[in-house]
């Protein structure tokens, strides 16, 4: 298949993959740092020489920001193709 015959159908299931995928690697980090908030913010703190009070603040931003990311640029993508579909 080339490029060029990327169907509406194609675009749609590729998005509705990429949804998916990244909502499971929010959710793994997103229980990585609840549950394993101890292990996980002391790695990176010793990792970039930072206390732990910036790595919550560097991760809860990441979260939040990862969130907005897949939901601007995969999910709504797909549910627009789901409804022209």
């Amino acid at each position: 298949m080339s490029l060029s015959s990327l169907t509406v159908a194609d675009i749609t299931h590729f998005l509705g993959w990429c949804t998916l995928i990244n909502l499971v690697i929010l959710a793994v980090t997103t229980v990585a740092v609840v549950f394993f908030k101890t292990r996980v913010f002391s790695f990176y703190a010793r990792l970039l020489d930072l206390d732990s009070s910036q790595i919550s603040q560097l991760f809860y931003r990441f979260l939040v920001q990862y969130e907005v990311a897949v939901l601007i640029l995969n999910l709504v993508p797909y549910l627009a193709l789901r409804i022209i579909s």
